[in-house]
């Protein structure tokens, strides 16, 4: 799933069939239920004054007996067992909903977004497209600020069906990312039928590698995305000069540790809440 030329440690949790991924499954489930599941989110700055414009909206899972897993243990077994979808609905309605509340408590110059990550079992639900209707009816969050975010191989792999669904989720109100772009093999003939506002540029184009032609990939996917109508944000930025490089690149949004790691609900309404007034409307 992480892709090949790469090295990963055997962990126990990592055998396919066996007893810790029962386990696991039966805890995770019990976990949603119970919405006992940590709900994270990290700052997406807007990189002219790197204020903040939104958040990604994570799982996180601290397990009653064993600690912290990562989202690299749990999502894959949600995936092979098809829990996904309720994870996946549980992490779109705690987003959204606290979306809601910072809009309605915390007046700011733009509306905060928020993007939210988005399987290919979810794409294909048949009840989707009512679960967002639900959920924007339900909250009268800003147009196009609670962001359905799709990496570049699902939206592919079935193109035709992926536009019809994009298009109806467009039409309710949902804002649309593209995410991972850059690491797929999408033709810009589809791309141009998609109807994303927002691609998210993979990190692996931001971290500085010594190759002089990353600049130049960089410059060329922002022109794209902007001539195509879209925003542009850029994963990965860990400090000071990758947040300056895009910025002079044309990038709107950057995220990464330079500009804060994935913060609790609590802790992002304080971050929101010492924003100075002057970034408030006059």
């Amino acid at each position: 799933r992480l892709g090949g030329d790469r090295q990963e440690v055997f962990r126990p949790i990592l055998r396919p069939l066996g007893k810790n991924v029962v386990d696991m499954e039966t805890d995770l489930r019990e976990a949603i239920k119970k919405e006992a599941l940590g709900v994270f989110f990290q700052p997406i700055v807007r990189l002219e004054d790197q204020s903040i414009a939104g958040f990604e909206v994570l799982a996180r899972w601290t397990h009653p007996k064993r600690g912290k897993i990562a989202p690299s243990e749990f999502i894959p077994i949600a995936e092979q067992s098809g829990l996904i979808n309720e994870l996946g609905t549980y992490m779109m309605e705690k987003g959204a909903a606290q979306l809601a509340f910072w809009q309605r408590e915390i007046k700011m110059s733009k509306p905060l977004f928020a993007s939210i990550n988005m399987s290919s079992r979810q794409l294909l639900k048949h009840d989707l497209i009512n679960e967002v209707k639900a959920i924007l009816s339900r909250l009268s969050l800003a147009p196009g600020t609670l962001k359905l975010e799709l990496t570049e191989s699902l939206v592919m792999s079935n193109p035709e069906y992926s536009a019809k669904v994009l298009e109806r989720l467009r039409a309710l109100g949902a804002g649309l990312s593209l995410d991972d772009f850059g690491t797929g093999h999408s033709s810009l003939s589809y791309l141009q039928r998609f109807p994303f506002d927002t691609i998210k540029i993979d990190q692996s184009f931001v971290k500085a590698d010594g190759q002089s032609a990353r600049p130049v990939l960089l410059r060329s996917i922002v022109a794209m995305g902007h001539d195509l109508g879209m925003s542009v944000v850029a994963e990965g930025a860990e400090n000071e000069a990758d947040a300056l490089e895009l910025y002079q690149l044309g990038c709107e949004y950057a995220q990464g540790y330079f500009f804060g790691q994935a913060l609790s609900a609590d802790e992002a309404t304080k971050l929101l809440r010492s924003i100075p007034a002057e970034t408030e409307p006059a």
